[in-house]
This record gives C-alpha cells, structure tokens and sequence, in this order.
C-alpha cells in the first residue's frame, strides 16, 4: 500500500508540474516586450574590460567564443598548475605501470 500511495504521489507531482505552464498562459495580461541586456561601459576606461563589454554589447557569439576559448586556457593553466605542485611533493600523477 505504501508503494502506490508513493507512486500516486509522484504522479499527481508530475501532473502539477505539467500544468504550471497552462496557467500561467491562461492567466491572460498585457503584451510583453523583450528584455534587453546591455552592458553599461560608460564608466570603464580603456582596457579588456571595456573590450569584452563592447563585444557583449555587439555581437553575443563572439563573446560566446571568448568566453569559451578563455575558460579553456583558463583550465589548462589551473590544471597543468595544480598538476606541477602536487608533483613537487612526490606524489607522481602519470601514468601507472601494472606488473600483474
């Protein structure tokens, strides 16, 4: 009995979750207009940051690829970092010989 009042449970969860969007249409209001984010780059000098608020402003996908070429390098020099430090207390991270 248990196990079908749980599933009964999950199943009126799942119904609800389904109808959230229904009634949230069926709720009517006025027209919306879309937002628009916009970097505010009046107060920054010159420099990279300037930079990377223009491109936001102008273009999303290449701010998009800088962002993604940047967390990479980003990740490479953290990991290859962190990879140098632990070798420096012994401890080897290569790759392992199995004698079996």
């Amino acid at each position: 009995m248990r196990l079908v009042t749980r599933r009964l449970a999950a199943l009126l969860a799942s119904l609800a979750i389904l109808a959230v969007p229904v009634m949230v249409w069926a709720a009517g209001g006025e027209k919306v207009t879309p937002l628009e984010n916009v970097a505010d780059t009046r107060d920054l000098g010159p420099g990279l940051v300037k930079f990377l608020a223009d491109t936001y402003n102008g273009n999303l996908w290449l701010f998009g690829l800088y962002v993604v070429v940047l967390m990479a390098g980003m990740g490479a020099v953290l990991g290859l970092g962190v990879d140098k430090l632990i070798g420096l207390t012994g401890i080897g991270l290569g790759k392992m010989d199995h004698h079996e």
